[in-house]
């Protein structure tokens, strides 16, 4: 664990406040003085764990696609491949993950290293699923294609004008992995 007051904690401080205004705004709204209100610190702060604004985003994006995915799925440690994914979905609500993942793809459309870290992000959550699904019994390809059909249920629902309604992850896992009567 690191420690609250560590270079580490602060970083990822840094990092998440940048999220957070990705999610309100997209990547126009990550400014230096907003991120320094948000994360309460002065520039020099900032200066200190990042080379200018052009380097944090780069590593905004990089957080997003190598750092989160491992720590968010790295803790999901439920032997039931069933309850590992509705544990994802719960972290993912949680995390407010879909209003971050429509802003990063909004900004990968117009930025390689976001891109980049998207696709990174993807691949982590897509194997993911897949191992789920194959631990259920599936074969790697059937594993995959559920993973790409759950993952894009996921995606597409980033765009739709209401809300997921109450245990649709379930009712979607349910056709796509029917437990035995």
């Amino acid at each position: 664990m690191t420690p609250a007051g560590s270079d580490a904690a602060s970083r990822t401080a840094w990092l998440l406040a940048g999220q957070d205004l990705l999610r309100a705004g997209g990547v126009r709204a990550v400014k230096l003085h907003a991120l320094a209100a948000r994360v309460g610190r002065t520039t020099g702060s900032f200066y200190h764990h990042f080379a200018g604004t052009d380097a944090y985003r780069d590593e905004l994006a990089r957080y997003f696609g190598a750092e989160q995915p491992a720590a968010m799925l790295g803790g999901i440690d439920e032997p039931d491949p069933r309850r590992r994914l509705r544990r994802l979905g719960r972290l993912d609500r949680d995390a407010d993950m879909a209003t971050l993942y429509a802003a990063m793809r909004a900004w990968g459309a117009s930025d390689p290293v976001a891109a980049e870290a998207v696709r990174a992000a993807d691949a982590a959550l897509l194997a993911f699923v897949a191992e789920a699904f194959r631990d259920l019994g599936y074969a790697t390809a059937d594993a995959r294609v559920r993973a790409e059909l759950l993952f894009a249920i996921g995606v597409a629902r980033l765009d739709t004008p209401w809300p997921p309604a109450a245990g649709s992850l379930r009712a979607v896992l349910e056709v796509l992995a029917p437990t035995a009567d």
